[in-house]
């Protein structure tokens, strides 16, 4: 999970930290705030623009405490009288938006969070197609290539590069999710090289390798066909 503190302008609201998690994952909201009084009212707001929707408040009437939570965060919510602070639990890119806190025990007392959710980024694939020398040849190459494409559904904040070793040949984004992302590669005969195809968002990576064997060194090997190579590794 990265974390950033800061205080900025996200869409004309101020906020005071931002927070940057993976789906699934449960997120605290720390007020800063200690040893609350105990007749103190505390209410949490939401919006995906702008905090525009109690989604959790607490208050003491007629000497008993009563917490309510919004129907829409269901039994996910959770609020630390003692701090003010809100626990998330199975966050949803759906939960993604403005938080803010209100305190009110003599005075009232204010902090925003910008939280962004993102998905586990999806697996990259990798479509070879193998040319012979012969049809090399006609199109005026000297030796049989292997035509690589790397592809994944786009997302938010995806990126798709290309790696020869840890050497970044290409890279490409695209703002319109409905999309799918893709990178050409040309290898040349007698490439030893490894090359990795990365698909990456904020939160998580997943990386699909081209094995060198996979591309011909010889007349014999160079035949025409093509597959599709699926990831090997994921990390982050």
């Amino acid at each position: 999970m990265k974390r950033k503190r800061r205080s900025e302008d996200v869409l004309g609201v101020t906020v005071d930290e931002e927070k940057t998690v993976r789906e699934g994952e449960t997120v605290t909201l720390h007020t800063g705030f200690t040893g609350l009084q105990s007749d103190v009212q505390i209410q949490w707001f939401h919006g995906s623009v702008g905090p525009d929707t109690i989604i959790a408040q607490s208050q003491v009437v007629r000497g008993e405490i009563i917490t309510d939570y919004s129907d829409r965060f269901r039994d996910r919510l959770q609020l630390d009288r003692q701090t003010g602070s809100l626990t998330i639990r199975n966050i949803s890119t759906t939960d993604s938006g403005v938080y803010r806190v209100q305190i009110i025990s003599g005075k009232l007392s204010e902090k925003t969070f910008s939280v962004t959710v993102y998905a586990t980024v999806p697996a990259p694939h990798i479509r070879v197609k193998l040319q012979s020398r012969q049809t090399a040849a006609v199109s005026g190459s000297s030796g049989p290539k292997c035509s690589v494409e790397c592809s994944v559904e786009n997302g938010r904040d995806v990126t798709l590069s290309w790696y020869k070793g840890k050497e970044i040949l290409n890279q490409t984004s695209s703002p319109d999710l409905s999309t799918t992302l893709s990178l050409p590669l040309k290898i040349e005969d007698q490439d030893n090289n490894i090359y990795s195809c990365v698909a990456a968002n904020p939160v998580s990576q997943q990386t699909a390798r081209l094995k060198k064997e996979l591309c011909p060194h010889s007349p014999e090997e160079a035949l025409e066909q093509e597959f599709v190579l699926f990831p090997e590794s994921v990390g982050m």
